[in-house]
């Protein structure tokens, strides 16, 4: 079923991103749990906030934008509300990938009264420079749209995510490509990039152990003739290919590709899900590739959003940032105590909270683990679709 030209539009951009010492004598030994914060105190009448890390300014603007009012969205349509108190989302700029600007805003945002928790920042440079400044106050932070795995793997407490994982994504990848159709041998191309290079070794693990056989290929950005590596991929009769980057290379390497008559199934990362740039310029050379990307709102949720800000959301992570308020104001109102209209909770409880979350959200099934990670094995509770391009729209695959 080809998707509303509404819905499609919003995959038309895409982002694709210890020393040990010895201990003096007496000296006591260092406890492994540091002291609680400060619980949240929030007096009657006074506004619970939502802090919204994001880039307001800049080429990241626009998909900023999106996610800080999708997340005053979801607060405004949260229900039951709390008795007394309103609830207030202020979106801040991080600078995306400004670690000074984010650490400086971090430091902004946990001294906000009445402060709950933060949804975001927007990109991992933001995410591991503040990330320590809000795991030092004891403020919960959820990021939409951080994929990079080793974010969640710094031992912080009071971290989840929305958005998935890059290995989430190449496991769902690698298994669709075995179970539903059948392949048995691939290449994986990258193009030599963080996110690209990431995406496909985490294909290369997971492939092989899906029963696959798996070789790879590298290509270079900015370089625009693929024919030799097009042609070697036909020579090695492989079933599939599957590119691991963003586009136009990813696109040029499908046409060279075609060009050069391979006939297997043609297999991409989030980084080629644009509707401007991969369907736009590709035409009719991307009918029965698939891409992976997040789930894109539903109708219902876009028109929402259209009748609140005046305009239709464009970019990713609209959903992950709906999911993130959702879960925090759950939380919150699970652990939260009213003691003559004044709202108080302890902050490891919000964030113990957080993370044992069960519902199904905007982006899917949401559980976190012990890492706050999506947690789950299928592509819903991983925040995984598999799309396949037919009639020019991405439509999710059976």
């Amino acid at each position: 079923m080809r998707l509303s030209p509404l819905v499609a539009a919003l995959a038309a951009v895409l982002l694709a991103a210890c020393g040990s010492s010895k201990l003096r004598p007496g000296t006591p030994t260092p406890t492994a749990t540091p002291e609680p914060p400060p619980p949240i105190s929030i007096a009657a009448g006074e506004p619970l906030v939502i802090g919204v890390s994001v880039s307001l300014s800049g080429d990241q603007a626009t998909l900023g934008r999106d996610i800080a009012d999708a997340a005053a969205l979801s607060a405004a349509e949260f229900t039951p509300a709390f008795s007394g108190h309103a609830i207030e989302v202020r979106a801040v700029d991080d600078g995306c990938s400004d670690p000074e600007r984010a650490a400086a805003t971090a430091r902004d945002l946990v001294t906000v009264r009445g402060l709950v928790g933060v949804i975001g920042p927007t990109c991992t440079t933001a995410a591991q420079a503040a990330g320590r400044i809000y795991e030092a106050a004891g403020v919960m932070h959820i990021s939409p749209s951080v994929t990079r795995d080793d974010v969640s793997e710094q031992g912080e407490r009071y971290f989840a995510r929305t958005a998935w994982r890059d290995d989430a994504q190449a496991a769902v990848q690698a298994r669709y490509l075995r179970e539903r159709l059948a392949v048995g041998t691939a290449v994986v191309i990258d193009d030599g990039e963080p996110y690209g290079r990431a995406l496909a070794d985490a294909f290369a693990a997971a492939f092989p152990a899906a029963g696959g056989d798996v070789t790879r290929e590298r290509v270079v950005r900015g370089a625009t003739d693929f024919s030799t590596v097009a042609t070697r991929i036909r020579s090695g009769a492989r079933d599939a290919v599957v590119y691991e980057g963003l586009n136009p290379e990813g696109l040029l390497v499908l046409k060279a590709l075609r060009d050069a008559k391979y006939g297997g199934i043609f297999f991409a990362g989030d980084g080629l899900l644009s509707a401007r740039d991969y369907l736009g310029q590709g035409g009719a050379v991307t009918e029965g590739t698939y891409v992976t990307g997040g789930p894109m709102p539903d109708p219902a949720l876009v028109l929402r959003f259209a009748a609140r800000t005046g305009r239709a959301p464009t970019t990713p992570f609209v959903v992950q940032a709906y999911d993130a308020v959702t879960a925090l104001l759950r939380a919150t109102q699970s652990v939260a105590a009213d003691r003559a209209g004044t709202l108080t909770a302890e902050r490891p409880a919000l964030a113990a909270a957080v993370r044992a979350q069960r519902f199904t959200g905007a982006s899917g099934e949401i559980a976190f683990d012990e890492r706050g990670d999506r947690a789950g094995t299928t592509g819903s509770a991983l925040g995984v679709v598999v799309y396949r391009v037919a009639n020019g729209a991405f439509v999710p695959a059976d």
